[in-house]
Parts: structure tokens; sequence; C-alpha cells
């Protein structure tokens, strides 16, 4: 593509796309996408609903942390799970007789088996929310003592002092509640800890509740938060609660900061699926066997729940016993996975923290800084590349610093909006301005070079349009004979006139003729002397009455230029002398015709007027650059070789090519032969230079030998035809 366009421009003709307004619209472009960007991660925060780019966000949380559980994590060697899934239900209904829901009995049994073998502390993740009725077939006796099951269960709870019950707030219309255990129950429960499993809005669990303030009962911890305190050994009820961070301190001075949002919340740390190996395992009907051979005398049953912290929960597929639903690990899990997933992360000090509101906005202002640097400043393919590589070192750096230190930091804003956005909206706005430029410059320079110089010029990845020091080879050509012509014509129309005493009217319009047949023909000769230059690669500049300008070298740099130059010189001799010996022979059937037309009374064809070229070429260093209003661009050469080309025209005379120098040095260097052809001719003294000027002169008729022929031919066919050759 073709790079923005001037590097120098005089200031009072303000070039539209040269204006400080124009050169800054990519930098506009680019602060209006991160004021954007920054917006939307503004709204969330004012407009809950305003989720789309946190949902996107999620997504690649999630894809984090399934990144982040494939390595190795730190895990509590402590954990245990009782499961109540189907074959659980059908054994108790098998062996016991008893149907969903179980009598209360059950669930003490359960926690009497676990604190005989050592368990720290029992979970469950049940509501007992209502007392059942006592009924005879659910109670249960030790020795002389008969316990109705609810009794039974919340004597063994009182006896174990390692119980803790479930609470969970519940939301009725607008306003929330909390689903309390049974006061019995609660009571003789060690503690109590919230279930509420708070999805986001895609219903995806990832975060948890730190605790939940009831202005009747208080304070109500998440469970495995809870179980964590309990092997810590930390009271919850000193606590210190700090914006962003909750403080716990235990024995020996153990600490454990949680970090949370302004609501309380904190990214769950999944480390464990609900069937990992690591985490002991066993299904409740398994315990209740063992408490029953424990009644029965069996004393050898092995202490394998020894220190452990218990969650119960439900594997099941019951309506009324299912707790299943979708997480960063899987679309549809068990969600009582979570509780030792929160218990893992306080014990071993392991939490997801997610970078802040600020460094989230300086991030977005980073990629897109760097989006729209890489993308003004390189080709466009370049700068797609580029960005793309920025993205995927961003993308490589966020995940390395979530699997290696479970630190969140955000892609969608900063990558798939700041720097993606930023990179679309310039490279839009560069293909629109640079289409512009293209058509722009293809107008401007596809008059004054060929076609492939254009092209070159278009694909360019720098290059200077607008003041620059190059090294090229200027050109002058000059019309011989013009001036006498002009002269010529202007004094026959004139006699004729006289004599055929023409009213003004028709005078007048017999000289506009004379004078559109004298520009016809001017035309004809520089318009070869053009179509020459611009077959040759150079870079037409101007015509100067009867003179051309030209130049090579710039604005694509060309190391051959003095080379083209000569031979395009070359070429333009021999394209004059192929037009004259043309005009000449059509003299000559004119110059028969006209005898017949006179003896007829008819008026004789004129003359066509032949004319002469003389050129002058030089080398070194000028300065190049468009030059003129914005509507009237010319792409021109100035400095001192070019008044030396122009004296050299002068010094040429008829039919020569006279070049300076340097010219020469540079055709020795790029032909021999070609330099071989040229005479050195004496150092001139040039107006306007203080010392003489070496020159030569470029024997073009001498090359070939059908040259020495045709000069004989031009001149026999044009004795009789006014004007010079």
């Amino acid at each position: 593509m073709l790079r923005w366009v001037f590097c120098y421009c005089p200031k009072e003709l303000k070039p539209h796309f040269k204006s400080s307004f124009t050169r800054n619209i990519p930098i506009l472009i680019a602060a209006v996408v991160m004021v954007l960007v920054c917006l939307a991660q503004a709204l969330p925060r004012f407009f809950p609903r305003f989720d789309m780019f946190q949902r996107l966000e999620w997504m690649t949380y999630d894809w984090r942390m399934r990144r982040a559980v494939s390595s190795a994590s730190q895990v509590a060697t402590n954990l245990g799970a009782v499961f109540i899934d189907d074959d659980s239900l059908k054994a108790i209904n098998d062996n016991f007789q008893f149907s969903w829901p179980w009598p209360r009995q059950l669930y003490g049994r359960l926690i009497g088996e676990l604190s005989a073998q050592g368990a720290k502390a029992v979970g469950f993740d049940i509501l007992f929310r209502e007392l059942h009725p006592p009924s005879p077939d659910t109670a249960v006796t030790l020795g002389e003592t008969t316990f109705n099951s609810d009794d039974f269960f919340a004597w063994q709870s009182r006896r174990a002092s390692n119980v803790v019950l479930a609470v969970m707030d519940e939301k009725m219309g607008d306003q929330w509640r909390v689903l309390l255990p049974a006061d019995k129950f609660r009571t003789n429960a060690w503690m109590v800890g919230h279930i509420t499993s708070d999805v986001d809005s895609d219903g995806v669990l990832r975060r948890a509740k730190a605790y939940y303030d009831d202005p009747a009962h208080g304070r109500f911890w998440h469970m495995g938060i809870v179980l964590a305190a309990r092997v810590l050994n930390v009271d919850l009820s000193k606590a210190v609660t700090l914006p962003g961070r909750i403080i716990l301190q235990g024995d020996r001075g153990v600490e454990r900061t949680i970090p949370v949002d302004r609501n309380g919340y904190f990214y769950i740390h999944w480390c464990l699926t609900w069937n990992d190996s690591r985490i002991l395992r066993d299904s409740f009907e398994s315990i209740l066997q063992r408490d029953i051979a424990r009644d029965n005398g069996k004393t050898n049953i092995p202490p394998v729940w020894r220190n452990k912290i218990v969650v119960v929960g439900s594997l099941g597929s019951g309506n009324n016993i299912s707790d299943v639903g979708a997480t960063p690990l899987s679309k549809q899990t068990y969600l009582v996975s979570k509780h030792w997933n929160v218990a893992n992360s306080v014990i071993t000090g392991q939490f997801i923290r997610r970078s802040s509101y600020l460094t989230e906005l300086l991030l977005i202002l980073l990629m897109g800084t760097i989006s729209s640097l890489l993308t003004w400043k390189s080709r466009a393919v370049l700068a797609s590349l580029s960005v793309i590589l920025a993205t995927v070192v961003y993308a490589g750096i966020s995940l390395f610093l979530f699997v290696q230190y479970r630190y969140w930091v955000p892609f969608i804003l900063p990558v798939g909006c700041a720097a993606l956005m930023t990179h679309v909206c310039i490279v839009a706005y560069r293909v629109v301005v640079e289409h512009k430029e293209r058509q722009r410059v293809k107008s401007v320079f596809s008059k004054v070079v060929s076609p492939n110089v254009v092209n070159e010029l278009l694909k360019a990845e720098q290059i200077s349009l607008g003041g620059a020091r190059r090294k090229a080879t200027i050109y002058f050509a000059d019309i011989r004979g013009f001036t006498r012509m002009t002269d010529e014509i202007q004094a026959q129309a004139e006699a004729y006139i006289h004599e055929h005493l023409l009213p003004p009217a028709v005078a007048e319009a017999y000289l506009d003729q004379q004078a559109a047949e004298l520009l016809g023909t001017v035309s004809l000769y520089l318009s070869l002397i053009a179509d020459t230059i611009k077959r040759h690669n150079g870079t037409f500049d101007k015509y100067i009455g009867d003179c051309v300008l030209a130049f090579w070298g710039a604005p694509i740099p060309n190391d051959r230029h003095a080379l083209q130059c000569v031979r395009a010189a070359i070429d333009a001799q021999r394209a004059i002398y192929d037009l004259n010996l043309q005009r000449a022979a059509e003299n000559k059937r004119r110059e028969q015709d006209n005898v017949a037309r006179l003896a007829a009374g008819q008026p004789p064809y004129p003359v066509l007027r032949l004319l002469a070229l003389g050129s002058g070429i030089t080398t070194g260093t000028v300065t190049v650059g468009l030059m003129g209003s914005e509507e009237n661009l010319n792409y021109t050469v100035l400095g001192r070789e070019v008044n030396l080309a122009s004296r050299l025209e002068g010094f040429s005379g008829r039919g020569r090519i006279i070049i300076s120098d340097t010219t020469y040095r540079e055709i020795r260097r790029l032909d021999q032969e070609l330099a071989s052809s040229c005479i050195e001719l004496p150092p001139q003294e040039i107006k306007g230079f203080r010392d003489a000027v070496k020159i030569y002169e470029v024997q073009w008729r001498q090359m070939d030998t059908e040259m020495q022929a045709y000069d004989t031919a031009i001149l026999t066919a044009t004795r009789a035809t006014p004007g010079p050759i």
C-alpha cells in the first residue's frame, strides 16, 4: 500500500491528505475505539444485565480453568465425600425398607461411624428444615434409651461436635429468605454453612458467596469455608472483612486471604472433579454397614476417615435429590463438588485472583495502542500478522499467569475488542484513504510516467513525494525550427489575406486555422518525445513551450537512470527522423498533386513542416517533489543540475545529444559499448557555472549502418521543404 503521502509540503498549500487533521485520523480512530471499549467495561457496573462481553470473557475463563486442571495443582490430603446415589437409594430401600426422604436416624448412624473413625468434620449438602413425626419404625434404641429418629440425629450431632448443617438462601419474588435447619438440629450442630449455588447469567457455577448476612440469625459462611476453618482452627467470628478481601486467621500464625468482589463473591478454584481420585469416596450404605458391624461388636474397622473433612451429598438422579449443573469443567456435573473445591482453596491458600478494574483498563489501553501502532506503521498484511502475533503472545501470557499463579487477566476487551477492533477500523480507514490516494497518485503520474512506473509507485512501501534529495538524470529536449516555422506561417498567412483581400471575419478564421495547424505540428513532435520518455520509464515533468523536461531516478529510485535517459534520447532522435522521413515523403506526394490542383484552379495542399531536436543531459543530486496547489499539482525537479541540462540543450544545436561528464561516467559504468560511441568535446563555459563544464556528444547517428543512408534520404526528400531538418 502507498504510505501516507507527503514528507514535506509548503504550509500555505495545505493539501488535504497532509493536513494535521487527516494525518492524525488513525490516532483519533484508535482513541474512539478504546473509549468505546472502556465504556463497555464500565457499563456492567451500572447495568448488570449488560453482560455480553462478560459472557465471552467467562468462556475464556472456563478454557483457562480446564487448562489449569490438567496441570499439577496443590490438593489437600484430607478431603472426603460420602455419596447418596441411586445405588444407595435402592440398598437402603431393600435392606432397611426406608424410601426417600430417609428418616434422620440414618444420618445419625452415619455421623456416629464417621466420628468413631476420627473424621475432622462432616458437612451435609442436604437441608433438614422440618422435623419428621415420631414413628416406632424409625426409632433407635441404645441400651435402655430409645430415641425417635430426629432426636437420634440431633444427639449424634451434639455428641460428635463436628457436624456442619446446610442453610440456603432462596429468592421469593424480589425478596430473599434464609432456609434454616430445624432448631433442634441447628442448635445441636457445631456450625451451619450455606450451600447456595449462585450461577452466572449463562447458567454456569463459577463463583461462591463467602457469606450471607441475615438480620435475625447472623452470618452464614459458605460450607466449604466452614469445613476448611475446622481444619485450620480458624475462628470465623473473628474474620476481618475489608474491601476486596476477607482475612481468616487461625492457630500458629495461619492466615488466609480470600479475594472477593464488591458483592462478596469469590471465584471457585475448580481443581477437583466430583470423582477425583485424590478424594476419599464411599457410598452412604457402606458407611451404614460399618456402623452396624461396629454395633455388633466388630472392632477391627480401619479408621480410613481419620482427620478427614467429609461432605455428604447427592449423586442421585431423582427430581427431589438431583443436584447437577454446569461448571467451568463440565456442562453437566454434580454441584456437591463445589464444597470440597472451596475447602481445598482455603486449606491450600490457592485462590483465583482477578485483575483489578484499573489493571483491566490499562490493558485495554495498552493493547489498543500496540494494535494501532502496528497497524498504522505497517502494510496491511504485515500489520494483520503482527496483531495476530500480539494476540497469541497475550493469550499465552494470560494462560501462563492463570495456570501458574491463578491470576486472571481479561482477554475479550483488551484483545477481542481494543486490539482487533482498532486494527480493523484503521485498516478499513487506510483501505478507503489509500484507495483515494492511489487514484490521486495515478491521476497525477499516469500522464508523466509509464504505466509500470505508476504501478511501482503505488506498490512502494516508503516513498517521498513532497521534497527529497535524489540522484537523478535530467533531460531537456527542444524542437528546433519552431520559431522560424512560426514566423514563416505568420508571414505566409498575412500575405495570403492581403493577396485575396479577405474580410476581417474570414481572415480571423483563416489565422485560427493556421494556428491550429501550427499547434498540431508541434504537439505531434512533442507527444512523440513524451511517449518515448515514458516508454523508457522516465518521469515526464512538463512542456516549456516547444521544450520537454524529463528526469530519471525519481520517484522510484533507480541506479540505471543515466543509461535509461541516454537511450531514451537516442530513441527520441530516431523517432523524430522517422517522422520527418514520413512527412518528407508525404510532401513529395503533395508536390506532385499540387501541380494538378493548380492547373484545375484549386488551392494547393500545404507543405508539412519538418523539425529537428536538440538534447541536453546531465546527472547529479537534485530536489524532487510535488509543487503547486492541491488542484494543480506537478511533480517536478529543481536544482543546479536542471539548469545545467537546460544549458547543454541550448548548446546541442540540431539533431545532437550533449551529455555532461557525470552522465558519461555513469554510461561508462553501465554500458561500455554506448560509452565508446560518445565523443569528448572541448569544455564549455556555461552561464551560471564558475568552471568550464566537460561535455560529450552521443554519436547516435553512427550506431548502425542504416543511419547514414537515412540522413541522406531525409536531406534529399526535404530540399524543397521549408524549415530546417
